[in-house]
């Protein structure tokens, strides 16, 4: 099979062939359908992180399921499925009370799993190495979804829009009639936006560096949209009554500066 294989630090991407083992007990093999490309897969070319290499790419996605092992029990050959980089032990406390985040079996590394087209190891970002023709994982590293769920929506549900739905219900627990700006107008900080205005957030002030993306801000419900300069934050506090942002999330490289005293600074994603 195919897969976007990072030989080292500073190497360039390239599609290449390596071979997967078969479904262990508890394993799954999945049809990868759709992918996404996150900032972490820049990082481990760059060195910002350095996994193991050779490195399978990628983290957001998802697929159909081809292949169960002995011992699956969650899902079956047929299931459409989204790919779960931190995936719980779905048993100890925080588990059982809806707190997965806190579980300390969750989170896979970049592991060794399979062989290069020379038979030398392959390392698979988070334990997924998703931008390939296909993955093996355990059970617990894929979620079913619905069938009619279109792939290309699903595999965004992997890792943008759970940071930034995230960031809105869990880390900021934004309330209705509050205020909130979002810093950065990626993949994370769309997802922020949409939750923050259907959280019921009174305003949503939408700022990047490109003005391009007032009408995606717009359209995914920012109430207000700035282009981020040296301005920002008196302009911010100007929308929002001098008061500054209830809940700044910041889906960018810098730091936020538009918080009021002791307003809760969130960061989605840096």
């Amino acid at each position: 099979m195919r897969a976007l294989v990072v030989e080292g630090v500073g190497a360039r991407p390239a599609v290449t062939d390596v071979e997967l083992p078969a479904p262990g007990p508890g394993e799954v093999r999945v049809r990868v359908r759709a992918a996404g490309v996150c900032h972490s897969d820049l990082s481990m070319t760059n060195g910002t992180l350095t996994p193991g290499y050779p490195l399978v790419l990628g983290h957001e996605a998802a697929g159909l399921v081809t292949e169960v092992g002995a011992d699956v029990r969650r899902v079956g050959v047929g299931d459409h499925v989204v790919l779960n980089w931190a995936p719980p032990c779905r048993g100890c406390w925080p588990c059982r009370h809806d707190e997965p985040w806190l579980c300390a079996e969750a989170g896979a590394p970049s592991v060794p799993r399979g062989r290069t087209a020379g038979g030398g190891p392959l390392h698979v970002t988070l334990g997924l190495g998703a931008l390939a023709e296909e993955v093996v994982v355990g059970e617990r590293a894929v979620i079913a979804v619905p069938a009619g769920l279109p792939f290309e929506s699903a595999a965004l549900l992997g890792c943008a829009v759970l940071t930034g739905v995230g960031a809105v219900t869990r880390t900021a627990a934004v309330a209705p009639g509050e205020s909130v700006l979002v810093l950065g107008l990626g993949g994370v900080g769309l997802a922020t936006v949409i939750a923050a205005a259907s959280a019921g957030a009174g305003r949503v002030v939408a700022a990047d560096l490109a003005g391009a993306k007032r009408e995606l801000a717009l359209a995914a419900g920012a109430t207000d949209f700035l282009v981020a300069d040296d301005t920002l934050t008196r302009r911010v506090r100007t929308l929002t009554g001098d008061a500054g942002s209830t809940t700044p999330s910041n889906a960018s490289a810098g730091p936020p500066r538009s918080a009021p005293p002791g307003g809760p600074p969130g960061v989605a994603a840096r």
